[in-house]
């Protein structure tokens, strides 16, 4: 069977390592749109659930993840001055440029081929040659579009604003979750390790609150201040660094949701983001799992 995956994400990634695991004859090929070292997230939350799915599925690929990732088991609250912790949950974080460098490995060993660089327009195109069309091309999917009469996709921005920073500030003890009381309301934070000298730390308040802050009018080293002002009593003097460049002006977003009625339409299938969404505080995974 002849295979092509649009998108070699974690999800097209280990997607193409699984099919190849359950029949080497299949000839995969991924193409992706950036180069095999791009990246513009920070870190990747696995559950210990996750973790024992992978090594069930895979041993060697879920070792060397294991093998780079930063554990804890307790989560902490932080709110008006009092840290509250609750224990007993296992998780770990690794960095999303180590895991993309993990699973693109493991798959060239396996036989898939890779062609980076490659920008995928039509999915309708690949499926008059290949056997198989995996839509893993995100959550701004362009084969989702394309067969949404098909698919049914319902999106709906989320309510509130978010933008995702990182810091050698490393939260090692726990996930941790930051609520922190401004002038113009309520600011929380997200932050866990991912590696041993950085964490991921997403900010996310309500519209109201950003656009009293004026976030949206900013560059992001102008909201990046702000943000460190907020939680300086929680950074030990650590800065917030962005990562999204590429992206013009403040770097907020707002976490779109998405659901489909089905995921399948002929020879086209979607999987990982162009599929469905979770939300990062939630997510766990879910890419993999």
């Amino acid at each position: 069977m002849r295979v092509a995956c649009l998108g070699g994400g974690p999800a097209g990634l280990y997607f193409a390592i699984s099919l190849k695991l359950r029949n080497p004859s299949h000839e995969i090929n991924v193409f992706e749109r950036n180069k095999p070292d791009d990246t513009f997230g920070w870190g990747v939350v696995l559950s210990d659930e996750t973790l024992e799915n992978l090594h069930n599925n895979d041993p060697v690929s879920a070792k060397a993840i294991s093998d780079h990732f930063a554990y804890w088991d307790d989560i902490a609250l932080h709110y008006r001055g009092q840290r509250l912790i609750s224990s007993g949950h296992g998780f770990c974080g690794i960095g999303r440029k180590k895991m993309l460098q993990i699973l693109q490995e493991r798959a060239s060993d396996l036989g898939v081929k890779f062609q980076f660089e490659s920008e995928v327009s039509c999915a309708s195109d690949y499926a008059k040659s290949y056997d198989l069309v995996v839509a893993a091309d995100g959550l701004n999917s362009r084969t989702r579009d394309e067969f949404k009469s098909h698919f049914k996709p319902d999106l709906e921005l989320r309510k509130c604003q978010f933008v995702w920073l990182g810091t050698h500030q490393k939260f090692s003890d726990a996930f941790t979750f930051i609520f922190e009381e401004t002038k113009f309301g309520w600011v929380w934070a997200h932050a866990y390790q991912f590696d041993k000298n950085t964490a991921t730390f997403i900010v996310e308040c309500t519209q109201e609150t950003f656009d009293k802050f004026g976030f949206a009018d900013l560059t992001q080293n102008e909201s990046i201040k702000i943000c460190e002002e907020i939680f300086k009593d929680h950074l030990d003097n650590n800065p917030l660094m962005t990562n999204a460049k590429h992206i013009r002006g403040s770097a907020w977003l707002r976490f779109p949701r998405v659901l489909c009625e089905k995921w399948h339409y002929e020879n086209i299938v979607l999987l990982g983001d162009s599929a469905a969404t979770a939300h990062f505080s939630i997510g766990s995974g879910t890419k993999l799992a």
